[in-house]
């Protein structure tokens, strides 16, 4: 076994072992045909593991879940925190079908509450306490934000994707909104924030 030399070399054992332990990894690539074929925004979350790995250390019996594309990102939850149920909020009604037939194959159907909806607007149907919430939609606003800090409950974590998304398309609409989030995660009144490469983790004070 080599020990790697250069950062680089460290990144890739790191990504080769962290694929090589993704049960889930059928529903990744799934969702990227998807994605290709029908030209829509469904993107498997990059950290699956990294996911479960926080359901798991926090003991997690409620989740939320904004973004569910085809349920890859979903499966890790409920598959990590076995005694959680997971809500996960999606816009488009085909994602929620498709992740419902994900979820039934690998048995983790019955703890996983699909909701076809549009965030923030779907947030208020849902009641507080949750442990951990997954943003994985579009850019998050403060609006969002808020919601997630009445949702969760004092001590619970917060995980936001795509609060970088102008380093792909500057002119994208809401980067404005995300600039605004990304300042509010870091009110020492309401959240204890930190960075995992590009996602945000986000204790509720």
């Amino acid at each position: 076994m080599s020990e790697p030399t250069s950062e680089r070399e460290a990144r890739n054992w790191v990504s080769q072992q962290v694929a090589s332990a993704d049960v889930f990894a059928d529903i990744a690539a799934a969702t990227e045909r998807h994605r290709v074929e029908h030209g829509c925004e469904a993107y498997a979350s990059s950290d699956g593991p990294l996911l479960g790995v926080l359901a798991r250390s926090i003991d997690a019996r409620r989740i939320l879940e904004v973004g569910t594309a085809l349920g890859y990102s979903a499966a890790w939850l409920a598959h990590s925190a076995p005694k959680a149920r997971v809500d996960t909020i999606d816009a488009d009604a085909s994602h929620a079908l498709a992740a419902r037939a994900h979820l039934q194959q690998f048995d983790l159907a019955e703890r996983v509450e699909l909701r076809v909806g549009r965030s923030p607007e779907a947030l208020a149907e849902l009641e507080p306490g949750y442990d951990l919430v997954f943003y994985d939609a579009h850019v998050p606003t403060p609006k969002e934000l808020d919601a997630f800090w009445k949702l969760l409950r004092p001590g619970g974590l917060l995980v936001t994707s795509n609060l970088f998304l102008g380093q792909y398309d500057s002119k994208m609409p809401g980067l404005e909104q995300g600039a605004l989030y990304r300042e509010a995660i870091f009110d020492p009144a309401r959240w204890l924030t930190s960075f995992a490469d590009l996602k945000a983790l986000s204790v509720r004070l």
